[in-house]
């Protein structure tokens, strides 16, 4: 059994952005590849298009992102491992709630000018490419995206990439994990209360804390890797999964990601 409450490792100073990824390549060959994208909600797990809400309350965008699809939708084997991390919770009386997943190209570009205004209108002393430095820790550049060039491609728009929440199994109201799903602040960095720890500012027993650690280990145990600078995102077969496990110098890690970019069928749009 998996101890759940396993501190979370501190992310290394050094560490880098979603930015770095594309240029890890991609394994054709891999059976994976072509592997389907399936709705997680038909598959048991519990879901929420963030993206796609019209009722004001998905913050910090309160509306609709451009064509955000109401389905989360992610790949067959991103779903399986999804559901055992799930059941890993359910025993503390938690569920593992889905944001978002498999994202079209024209969402994560909505996303990028939101965040794009957002960090301009805090930061105005800040040059463009300082700026831009901060939306890329937070948001993946669709600006270039070409489907015949691998390097383009967000990881979102690949099914690989999960966002995700816990929630109290019996009321499914969201648990505090001390910063908002897609708040651009230090506070969403994985290891923030960690830190808050060893700085005798919180104490052992703090909710924050203590839901970062469990949704961490459920997943890490399940195979995924988590972006450092998100504690809600998580990636199995994409280029920043492969890159994550570099960065921690996994044995054995792979060499090369297995989800590319895709389109969600028809059947599920």
């Amino acid at each position: 059994m998996i101890d759940l409450l396993s501190p979370v490792p501190l992310r290394p100073e050094s560490a880098g952005t979603a930015s770095g990824y594309s240029l890890v390549p991609f394994d054709r060959a891999d059976p994976r590849w072509d592997e389907p994208l399936v709705d997680l909600a038909a598959e048991g797990l519990l879901t929420q298009s963030w993206y796609a809400r019209t009722d004001g309350g998905n913050a910090p965008y309160h509306k609709r992102i451009a064509d955000a699809v109401e389905v989360v939708a992610a790949r067959a084997g991103v779903a399986k491992r999804l559901k055992q991390a799930d059941d890993a919770v359910a025993g503390r009386g938690l569920r593992i709630k889905t944001l978002d997943a498999y994202r079209p190209v024209e969402t994560q570009a909505g996303l990028w000018t939101f965040f794009e205004a957002e960090v301009a209108a805090e930061h105005p002393e800040l040059p463009p490419e300082a700026r831009e430095a901060i939306v890329r820790t937070f948001v993946s550049d669709p600006r270039r995206f070409n489907r015949e060039d691998e390097t383009t491609w967000p990881i979102h728009s690949t099914g690989g990439s999960v966002d995700i929440m816990l929630v109290d199994a019996a009321s499914g109201a969201l648990l505090d994990h001390g910063a908002a799903f897609d708040e651009g602040h230090e506070r969403s960095y994985t290891d923030h209360y960690e830190r808050l720890l060893q700085q005798g500012e919180i104490g052992p027993e703090d909710p924050r804390l203590l839901n970062r650690r469990v949704l961490f280990n459920a997943m890490v145990n399940e195979g995924f890797t988590n972006y450092a600078y998100e504690f809600w995102h998580f990636d199995y077969g994409t280029q920043l999964h492969i890159l994550t496990l570099r960065d921690q110098g996994a044995a054995n890690a792979p060499q090369a990601a297995w989800y590319g970019t895709t389109d969600l069928p028809e059947g599920l749009c």
